[in-house]
């Protein structure tokens, strides 16, 4: 099982973000994770950075680990404005970038209320944020086709194209998942994560399509996981799961990243 590590910007502002993206570079994590909110009180912070702004900052200064937000909003941003937004990341990353993905919270989630106070109100129905998350796929496929219309053929081209891992809580996304991308991630808490990731990895095998797919958890950060004997990783493992992702969701701990080496290398 591989191990990535994923930060609360809003409570690690730059340059403690520098400096967490270089500990676990170093430390063997294969991914470092950011977040897409617009304020930074939804994640209990008092500032949130612009998630692709910050993204770009911390790929000038790594070199090899991988970058990502976890996961992007469908409903933050235009998907022709996403498709450039990553395939720059990609430009300046060198490859480095991988796209996590969600359908956005419903209108009644704390989480909503972000976009609530900037007029950004999200579809009340879930079938319409499962078709935005689509037409978002759609979009940034043809943008990065190499047989684009005419039209597109000066805007950039992701390259190369990202994979895309899809954040779901429910079975319906997780046959997007499937179906559509490279991987699902879950929380490892989620009451229905077993059978969630069981839809997405069948959708997967009954796609017909040759594509990679991850099946990933994220948890908040413990060291008993990196060690190898914490009894949850037994039951990620019998749900398929070759990913974990581990928020440090208060504040970096540099200590525990400077353990972790001992136990990723």
């Amino acid at each position: 099982m591989r191990f990535d590590l994923q930060i609360n910007p809003g409570n690690s502002i730059w340059p403690i973000a520098r400096d967490a993206a270089l500990a676990a570079e170093a430390a063997g994590f294969k991914t470092l994770w950011t977040v897409d909110h617009l304020a930074g009180d939804v994640m209990q912070a008092p500032d949130m950075p612009e998630c692709f702004t910050l993204l770009g900052a911390l790929a000038g200064v790594t070199s090899t680990i991988e970058l990502g937000p976890l996961v992007v909003n469908v409903g933050n941003r235009h998907p022709a404005i996403l498709a450039n937004s990553v395939a720059t990341m990609q430009q300046i990353s060198g490859g480095r970038f991988v796209l996590g993905l969600g359908a956005g919270a419903s209108p009644n989630s704390p989480f909503a209320a972000e976009r609530r106070a900037i007029g950004l109100l999200p579809p009340e129905k879930i079938a319409d944020r499962h078709t935005a998350v689509i037409d978002a796929l759609d979009v940034m496929n043809e943008m990065w086709s190499p047989n684009r219309r005419a039209e597109l053929a000066a805007f950039p081209i992701a390259s190369p194209i990202p994979h895309v891992i899809l954040g779901a809580n429910s079975v319906a996304l997780a046959k997007i998942a499937g179906t559509r991308t490279n991987g699902i991630n879950i929380r490892a808490s989620h009451e229905r994560a077993g059978e969630i990731l069981a839809a997405a990895k069948l959708a997967h095998a009954n796609s017909g399509i040759d594509k990679p797919f991850t099946v990933s958890v994220w948890e908040h950060y413990d060291e008993a996981l990196l060690r190898g004997d914490d009894p949850r990783l037994d039951v990620w493992r019998s749900w398929g799961v070759d990913r974990a992702i581990l928020l440090m969701f208060k504040s970096v701990d540099f200590d525990a990243l400077n353990r972790a080496a001992k136990f990723l290398n």
